[in-house]
């Protein structure tokens, strides 16, 4: 079974860490209230309603639905993870598969483990465990209840404490499941479409409905508006992202702003560059590179168009393969911006 330890990657951290700038969240105020999912299982307190997601997780061949439950307060990132591996999660050792799914969050986010211990809930097999990177400290907490795998977290800057730590944990209860629950269901396989935003004047395809956020971030020269829009096929997230700098891009060097991009895309995911070359979009320079960090590999091309500066970007797991990286970068187009 040590396929599905290698393969579970959760993915808390927020898809703006691959790029070159990283934005803070702004404190909410928090209302904890009880939130139950009969399907899957399980309720636990959120502060507020979790954002629910479904992801398709390769393991030995097939594909395995994995549910996330994500809630933010302040800084501080809450999260449930549940994946039912079917027949095959039965037949595994508990602690094989706790083992490697803890070694698979830590070494995701580059953190080291600070405690680790063994614990129960009801008669599930259980991990806990403190780590932490860089810049984020993670408290985790993972079960393999017959052959579902649990997973709660709590992940918060090194710097500041989250104090309802152990309320989100605690609250964490299993509960039945309905009779008959299709376990280990095959995932559905991506529907790529071509989706345009001409607000932003670009147009690319995804394999499904990529998620929008709006964020300002401050450079150098400023604050600026950046615009993303990711999905994830499987273990792999594929993320368009597009930053006006208006007036403060006047007179600037294109390739230095190019350049300037791709070493903070780099730098900021603790990576080294693997190649680089430069490219066109129509008459619009840019530059093409591959990245590998611990965790993951990067396929990006950086466009500056006027004063917009757009990104693509597939990341992936180190050492997997991606037959669509190039089906979804050659996808990129510019568009007319709307009221242009």
């Amino acid at each position: 079974m040590r396929p599905i330890n290698r393969t579970l990657r959760l993915r808390v951290a927020p898809v703006l860490t691959l790029l070159w700038i990283a934005a803070t969240l702004g404190a909410q105020t928090a209302d904890w209230k009880p939130f139950a999912y009969p399907a899957d299982g399980f309720r636990a307190l959120f502060p507020v309603a979790p954002e629910e997601s479904n992801n398709s997780v390769p393991v030995g061949g097939s594909a395995f639905e994995l549910h996330s439950y994500v809630a933010e307060v302040g800084n501080a990132v809450l999260y449930v993870g549940v994946c039912d591996y079917g027949a095959k999660g039965k037949a595994a050792d508990p602690d094989d598969v706790l083992n490697g799914a803890r070694k698979g969050v830590v070494e995701n986010v580059g953190a080291h483990i600070l405690t680790e211990s063994k614990i129960t809930l009801n008669d599930s097999h259980g991990l806990a465990v403190e780590a932490e990177s860089d810049k984020l400290h993670l408290s985790i907490r993972i079960y393999m209840a017959g052959s579902v795998l649990y997973q709660t977290m709590v992940t918060a800057p090194l710097t500041e404490k989250f104090a309802d730590t152990a309320r989100f944990l605690d609250s964490f209860q299993l509960t039945p499941r309905p009779a008959g629950k299709a376990s280990a269901s095959a995932a559905p396989a991506p529907d790529w479409k071509p989706y345009r935003y001409a607000a932003d004047g670009f147009s690319a395809s995804f394999p499904g409905e990529p998620e929008q956020d709006k964020q300002n971030v401050s450079t150098a020269a400023g604050t600026f508006e950046l615009h993303t829009y990711a999905t994830q096929d499987a273990a792999v997230t594929l993320i368009a992202a597009v930053c006006n700098y208006g007036a403060a891009a006047a007179g600037k060097d294109p390739g230095a702003v190019l350049d300037g991009a791709k070493n903070g895309a780099i730098n900021n995911v603790k990576a080294h560059l693997i190649s680089e070359k430069k490219i066109t979009l129509g008459a619009n320079p840019g530059v093409e590179f591959e990245a590998e960090s611990d965790t993951a590999h990067i396929s990006a091309r950086l466009y500056l168009v006027g004063s917009t500066l757009y990104q693509t970007l597939v990341a992936l797991p180190l050492n997997a393969r991606y037959a669509d990286t190039g089906r979804f970068l050659n996808s990129f187009q510019l568009a007319p911006r709307a009221g242009n």
